[in-house]
């Protein structure tokens, strides 16, 4: 191992990155406290003398004198800058888990104070500090580069070169790109006109805000204020009016919401995980050692520590294929004692194979810690998922409205349902029921069972199959009523007409926040367990999933689906194209993993909520350690928005539709159609009455319900079908044949 290598791994150690932060922070606060109290009578190398009575007067004793003195001596106004930049470096080292690039740095670092030396020089010739004059702002450094280059570049071109060495110095030390800061300084203008247009909207409602008064009375003035500014909607003759009407009687229940408080989830205790710079060391040596053995050269360029594994950067000697290192996997495990070792090569984007080993100590990832991260927080989406920490501890998020569903698969008990929850909760933390509803469908009976009650729901949890894939089809007929709401306001997806209805609302004088009567909530639908669907209506799951996989998306319905058997006649091929973004948990064997991310891998986890994340578009999953909440951690969240929203009226997205569907159904010539069709094609198929009779999928369901009811259909057996039981041109279907 080389040694720019045992540094790597020695400052990979959170207690050596600890250390030399606060050694680089308190420098930092030495110079400045120096600076900050020179006095020009104190000693310093340049300046020989004693001073009045033997006292030093700077706070840094006689070590903080020589420092003031001959830093200003030699780089002037630009040694005000040096406490800062180690105080950056110092907490830069705090949050960076890999080795910095401390040649750049210094550098950066050198270029600034040399710039900042320049202009000091070419903008005074004398300044007044502390009651006394220096007589050379840019000190003798300073001075001297304005002697030795202004014959050469001229005024104008040591301005010139002042200003670019002072960017080029910023670049170097920040470690970004010109390209991100750009992007950083177009996102905060934009973030300031956004908060300067809100501002300037809240001016009008500013005398409605006060002190929170009784919660009852509170809830009834909203919905009195709800009733009286409620736009009336002539343009809007759609079928989904009703909707919009149940939406804002509710809306006003939801007035004054407020997500579930950090508090009420548990803070992760001290960090007891971590592996120490002997063990980072001693394993690096054995992954050389064992390569060696099998003939394979390569060495251990950088090691990335995690919360529950390490990541060991090889990089193999020219002619050496990855292949060959891939298949080592099971003996480097042997070697190093460990429970699996998995390999990834080569790491995207770069030259290296990656050697992920377990951590002898693991460090669980508690929910709140990506709650409360940045990442989360500064999420603009309502539907941000806290999956997790990825190798090297950082906490990751994903945006569901962009993957645009999910399906999730693994072994039981690697931490399907606690992801589950983790992903519910999340979504439940960033937005109000007027933007997200949620429809669980739970056939295991108790996963989800808690949530019952929740205002964010637009039915009671499904517990029963048969009723989830008949709520399923609905929901198909849901998603086509909605675009055609879409298409009736020449919008394409569900922002642009929700934004369209807060711009008219805009227009008319209105607050936007009252325009929520008539804007769409997104609608995620959440099952766990595919599987037990599949097993009793596998023909109807897979038509309704299909279908809102492949057009959901643009009127905000989102699917997230979880299966603790991942096999073929579970994640149908038509099912998986459908889902690109895919998670897997540890599972038994190869196959399985490649039935759920089409690759190995997910074979070699550690379970308890170790994943790997395909995302949408990606050909490389992410390693990322899933977050952990408790049930009484659930049952907080949920008794919390039970109780802070008060009474609410659910808005039921299905009994409405069922009624109106259901009305003058006795009567329609269509069954006896569908009767006569099913006969004579000995097929009792609900796909099969759709597509000949060009009805909806909820009303073919019924009529085979029907048939089933009138003795024409069997039942519907697991694997088998239905049985069609009469013939054509028998005396009343009833009769068997």
């Amino acid at each position: 191992m080389t040694a720019k290598g045992r540094i790597g791994a020695i400052l990979s150690h959170p207690k050596s990155r600890e250390v030399i932060g606060v050694l680089l922070i308190s420098l930092s606060i030495l110079f400045l406290a120096s600076l900050a109290s020179f006095d020009p009578a104190d000693p310093s190398f340049f300046h020989f003398r004693t001073a009045p009575g033997g006292q030093v007067k700077n706070l840094g004793g006689r070590v903080g004198a020589h420092l003031a003195g001959d830093l200003l001596e030699l780089l002037g106004l630009s040694s005000f800058l040096l406490p800062l930049i180690l105080f950056g470096l110092g907490c830069a080292v705090f949050r960076h888990r890999n080795l910095p690039l401390w040649g750049l740095k210094t550098a950066g670092v050198a270029l600034l104070l040399l710039c900042l030396s320049l202009l000091a020089s070419l903008l005074w010739s004398e300044v007044r500090l502390y009651g006394f004059h220096l007589s050379r702002p840019g000190g003798l450094v300073g001075q001297g580069l304005v002697a030795w280059l202004s014959p050469t570049l001229g005024t104008f071109g040591l301005y010139l070169s002042a200003a670019t060495g002072f960017l080029v110095g910023l670049l170097l030390l920040s470690a970004r790109s010109v390209g991100e800061i750009g992007s950083s300084l177009g996102k905060a203008i934009r973030s300031l006109g956004e908060i300067w247009k809100r501002r300037s909207k809240a001016k009008g409602r500013e005398e409605r805000v006060t002190v929170r008064p009784d919660r009852a009375l509170q809830l009834e003035v909203a919905k009195e204020e709800a009733r009286a500014m409620r736009p009336p909607l002539e343009e809007r003759r759609v079928e989904v009016e009703g909707e919009a009407e149940e939406r804002a009687q509710a809306v006003a229940s939801f007035a004054g919401y407020r997500p579930p408080p950090l508090t009420l989830f548990q803070s992760p205790p001290p960090d007891a995980g971590g592996i120490s710079a002997e063990e980072l060391s001693s394993n690096s040596s054995i992954l050389e050692r064992k390569l060696r053995d099998f003939g394979l050269e390569g060495r251990v360029t950088a090691v990335h520590p995690g919360p529950v594994i390490t990541r060991y950067e090889l990089e193999p000697a020219p002619g050496i294929k990855v292949g060959r290192i891939v298949s080592l996997a099971d003996d480097l495990a042997l070697a190093l004692k460990a429970l699996s070792v998995r390999v990834v090569a080569p790491i995207p984007g770069k030259a290296v194979v990656g050697v992920e080993i377990p951590n002898q100590n693991r460090s669980m990832v508690f929910i709140r810690e990506i709650l409360s991260s940045p990442q989360f927080q500064n999420s603009p989406s309502w539907l941000t998922l806290a999956l997790g920490k990825d190798i090297a501890g950082s906490p990751y998020v994903v945006d569901l409205v962009q993957m645009p569903h999910l399906l999730i698969g693994g072994a039981t008990g690697a931490g399907k349902s606690v992801c589950i929850n983790s992903l519910i909760v999340s979504m439940l933390c960033k937005a109000s029921p007027e933007q997200v509803r949620f429809l669980l469908i739970d056939p295991k009976m108790v996963e989800l069972s808690a949530y019952n009650g929740l205002p964010h729901l637009a039915d009671e949890v499904v517990t029963d199959s048969r009723e989830a894939a008949r709520k399923l089809g609905q929901l198909v007929y849901h998603m086509e009523e909605r675009y055609r709401l879409l298409a009736s306001r020449g919008v394409r997806n569900i922002a642009a007409y929700n934004r369209l209805i807060e711009e008219e609302a805009e227009a008319r004088g209105q607050d936007p926040a009252t325009a929520i009567s008539s804007t769409l909530p997104y609608l995620v639908v959440v099952i766990d367990e595919l599987a037990d669907l599949m097993m009793s209506s596998s023909a109807e799951v897979e038509t309704a999933v299909t279908r809102l996989a492949q057009m959901a998306r643009g009127v905000g319905i989102h699917l997230i689906m979880a299966t603790q058997r991942p096999s073929v006649d579970v994640i149908t091929g038509l099912i998986k194209a459908n889902f690109p973004s895919r998670i897997s948990f540890q599972v038994s064997s190869k196959t399985d993993s490649r039935t759920i991310l089409d690759m190995n891998g997910a074979e070699q986890l550690l379970g308890n909520g170790d994943m790997l994340y395909l995302p949408s578009g990606s050909s490389k999953p992410i390693r990322i350690h899933g977050c952990y909440i408790s049930e009484e951690e659930i049952a907080s969240v949920v008794e919390f928005l039970r109780q802070e929203q008060g009474p609410w009226k659910r808005l039921d997205l299905f009994e409405r539709r069922e009624v109106r569907e259901a009305a003058g159904e006795e009567e329609d010539g269509l069954y006896r159609q569908a009767v006569e069709l099913v006969i004579a094609t000995r097929q009792a198929s609900i796909s099969l009455i759709q597509r000949r009779l060009r009805v909806g999928y909820n009303r073919a369901a019924r009529m085979i319900e029907r048939m089933e009811e009138e003795g024409i259909v069997s039942p519907l057996e697991s694997g088998k079908g239905r049985e069609v039981l009469v013939r054509r041109g028998e005396e009343g279907w009833p009769h068997s044949a």
